[in-house]
């Protein structure tokens, strides 16, 4: 085809106009065909390159902007598919190539500290976010993502997250609109609970069981879903709720007036700061009680969020100082577990089998910091022929695999005695606890819904008392289980405990035969018992708001 710029600019234009209409084969055909007609437009690269990646197309994104001349604004967004393949390095050095450009760098940056936290590079992700901070102080990605990336930061106090989590409200969240707490008088509470994460996702196997055992005569529960077409999990809690509204159209301003014009009493993020949450809507103040549960393990910085929802594990007393709200602790686990109804039985001890004790943990690499690596070192150390078996999706990548091999090594931990693989889908991963004998908790944030897991398979974890709130699910969660042997204040004696446990392989197996049901008997799998505990501290929340001398907030 003949080079003709000017057919090329009206080909764009059609492009244009087919991807503002959501016609994403339109708008590919018609930037393919200004690229063959204006080879070096480098911006129809861009666009082909962008549109790709938005619907997902990640192998063709790649193609095309391979063919472009290599720049920053390539660089960068090859960075986006490399990841997408799982190839870590590339994704790390694509990145790194477009982080000095003036125009990519801040975004570069961004995305190479979400390459460095998937990899376990806490340190390295934070620094790449203090700059793209440094450069603009109107970035809010790199402001939330450092809130993440901080969360796993070994070297920060519970008091010193708040600072950071206030310091980002303070910045990005709308003043608060002030509204009245009436008093409820003869009808039911209204409660909200408000997630983008009403769906295929983990945070069903918790909330689900909540939803069906709130107090009808009580509470009228409400669930306003953020995400988008519904899927089947979501159409199953939908049958849950007195009401369901689909509110992932709306932005902050519009769900705080639906949710006053609701009448919400009670409002509950599930979210916190995770994608898709709606915290700056909470900010605005969606009802006259506002509480953050579940979701999230510490505090949200947003001053209207009245209530942290925990327990005096999760949130022990004198971890007032780590909240901007305050701390309301039930008298039980503030969670439920409703088991997938696909999780294999549990197995017999591999140990017995194979002849030595496998020591596992499946948590993401975040969590994975050098005192973690060292800790664990000295447990296989402690325990002749034992392996250590981590499960995380970056291991997929040779370059990270090697990595860890290295940081073992450098403890005297020969890359022989680690299995460092990837299971999924979700099904293969539930069946690799069958080759854990061990659980091995990270600190000082501790795993979520892998511990919940690898209890349920029969797995006991020994578990490190950490830094508050964001350290305490397993202590939480083996004190619900009577496991208190498992819970310790030290990591000397985290390495004794795992290496005493690795040496008693009658007790290991004994536990295993008995850990799912004494769990499904516990309070951990009381989906009721933790409904009418809501159900009670919600009445209490909004009676003590409606009978203060203000009568709002």
């Amino acid at each position: 085809m003949i080079s003709d710029p000017g057919l090329a600019a009206s080909a764009i234009q059609e492009g244009l106009a087919a991807a503002q209409r959501g016609d994403a084969e339109a708008a590919l055909q018609a930037w393919r065909r200004a690229r063959q007609l204006d080879p070096a437009d480098q911006g129809t690269v861009l666009r082909l390159g962008d549109l790709l990646i938005r619907i997902g197309r990640y192998a063709d994104a790649d193609a095309a902007l391979a063919e472009g001349t290599p720049n920053p604004a390539i660089a960068r967004r090859r960075a986006v598919c490399a990841l997408a393949f799982g190839n870590f390095a590339d994704a790390e050095r694509f990145a790194r190539h477009a982080t000095h450009d003036p125009d990519e760098g801040i975004y570069a940056r961004q995305f190479l500290a979400s390459v460095l936290i998937q990899r376990g590079d806490v340190q390295g992700a934070r620094e790449q976010l203090a700059l793209a901070k440094a450069a603009d102080p109107a970035f809010e990605t790199a402001y939330t993502d450092d809130l993440f990336a901080a969360n796993y930061d070994p070297a920060i106090t519970g008091a010193a997250l708040k600072d950071l989590y206030a310091d980002w409200a303070k910045r990005f969240c709308p003043p608060e609109v002030p509204l009245a707490a009436l008093a409820i008088g003869g009808r039911r509470l209204k409660v909200a609970y408000v997630s983008p994460d009403l769906r295929r996702h983990s945070l069903r196997h918790f909330i689900s069981p909540v939803f069906a055992h709130h107090d009808r005569a009580k509470i009228e529960v409400h669930a306003y879903a953020l995400s988008g077409t519904p899927d089947a999990e979501a159409q199953a809690l939908r049958k849950r709720v007195d009401v369901w509204h689909d509110c992932q159209a709306l932005d902050d301003d519009g769900l705080a007036a639906k949710a006053r014009q609701d009448g919400i009493d009670v409002a509950v993020d599930l979210a916190g700061h995770t994608a898709g949450a709606k915290l700056k809507a909470f900010a605005r103040r969606l009802a006259p009680v506002q509480v953050t549960w579940l979701g999230y393990g510490g505090t949200t910085g947003v001053d209207a969020m009245d209530w942290y929802l925990g327990d005096a594990h999760m949130a022990p007393p004198g971890s007032e100082e780590a909240f901007t709200e305050r701390v309301w602790r039930l008298d039980r686990a503030p969670f439920a577990f409703d088991s997938p109804s696909d999780m294999p039985a549990v197995s017999p001890l591999p140990a017995q089998a194979k002849g030595h004790v496998t020591f596992g943990s499946f948590s993401r690499l975040v969590r994975i910091n050098d005192a973690v690596i060292a800790a664990w070192a000295a447990i296989l150390a402690q325990v002749p022929g034992s392996r250590l078996m981590l499960n995380a999706l970056p291991f997929v990548d040779g370059t990270v695999r090697a990595d860890y091999a290295a940081r073992f090594a450098r403890h005297g931990i020969a890359a022989d005695r680690l299995d460092l693989v990837y299971t999924s889908p979700q099904p293969a991963t539930w069946a690799a606890y069958g080759q854990i004998d061990v659980a091995l908790d990270p600190f000082p944030h501790n795993g979520g819904v892998t511990s919940f897991e690898a209890l349920w398979m029969g797995v006991p974890m020994v578990s490190l008392r950490a830094r508050p709130p964001l350290g305490r699910y397993g202590e939480c969660l083996l004190s619900a289980l009577q496991l208190d042997d498992f819970r310790v204040d030290t990591v000397d004696a985290y390495i004794a405990r795992a290496a005493d446990a690795a040496r008693d392989l009658p007790m290991l197996a004994a536990l295993r035969g008995a850990l799912r049901p004494r769990m499904a008997a516990s309070e951990l799998c009381d989906g009721k018992g933790l409904a009418a505990a809501l159900d009670a501290a919600y009445l209490a929340m909004f009676n003590a708001r409606a009978a203060s001398s203000s009568g709002s907030v």
